[in-house]
């Protein structure tokens, strides 16, 4: 994240003669959302060593035997069973996920600070791909709860950039994906060792097959939303 893109805006009339120097994003927004990003990593690390530290075998038994948890097609004893590992890896999945926020967070920071110090000597555009892409995500996370909110943050990713509306408008959308694969990995790891404990693991095959063969759709919708977004803005804007 420390290259310095010079992309200009071809489709769209200049209000200042060059886009050069230009800075569509002010660096207060870089530290607002590598503090944010940051603070959600710590906060899913915290629950994650909690939750390893503290559920055990006999906790879970208490929870799993009280009369409001049902589970479906697992005695009791299976259940928890089951429980004992997938709740570890669904920890460290927290835990581990939360740690490579906290580190991507701090990444561009540094890297946004380099970036605009190095266009402040030798101009350029403080626009960069990587950079309009992860402002596209952060865009895509705020609207979630908008149905096709990849559309918002794909536009607003070429809106920034510029330029090559379809890619990075596709990018903005795999961007939050990528950053829960290690919480995807646990969720399949915890499957497949709580199953294997009771003798269930050929099930437990075909179910996280099921879960990445969803994923991989989701995953292309979303991109597929985000690259939609950026032609729209490409063509209309």
């Amino acid at each position: 994240m420390t290259d310095v893109d010079t992309a200009h805006d071809a489709g769209r009339p200049m209000t200042e003669g060059s886009t050069d120097g230009r800075d569509p994003v002010p660096a207060a927004v870089d530290w607002l959302l590598g503090i944010v990003t940051g603070l959600i990593g710590l906060a899913l690390t915290g629950v994650g060593a909690v939750m390893y530290a503290r559920v055990d075998r006999a906790l879970l038994t208490d929870i799993i035997m009280s009369e409001e948890v049902e589970v479906n097609g697992l005695t009791p004893a299976e259940a928890v069973t089951a429980g004992v590992p997938f709740v570890d890896w669904f920890a460290a999945g927290l835990a581990v996920t939360g740690l490579v926020l906290v580190a991507v967070a701090a990444a561009f920071v540094v890297a946004r600070r380099r970036t605009r110090r190095r266009v402040a000597l030798e101009g350029g555009t403080t626009a960069t791909f990587r950079a309009c892409a992860i402002y596209g995500a952060a865009v895509t996370a705020l609207v979630s709860f908008i149905p096709g909110a990849a559309v918002a943050g794909g536009g607003a990713a070429a809106y920034l950039y510029g330029d090559s509306g379809l890619r990075i408008g596709a990018v903005a959308g795999l961007v939050g994906w990528v950053l829960s694969v290690p919480l995807l990995v646990a969720v399949a790891g915890g499957l497949l060792a709580g199953a294997d404990a009771i003798g269930q693991l050929a099930g437990a095959v075909v179910l996280v097959g099921i879960i990445v063969v969803a994923e991989l759709i989701a995953l292309a919708i979303n991109a597929g939303l985000g690259a939609a977004g950026g032609w729209l803005v490409d063509e209309f804007l």
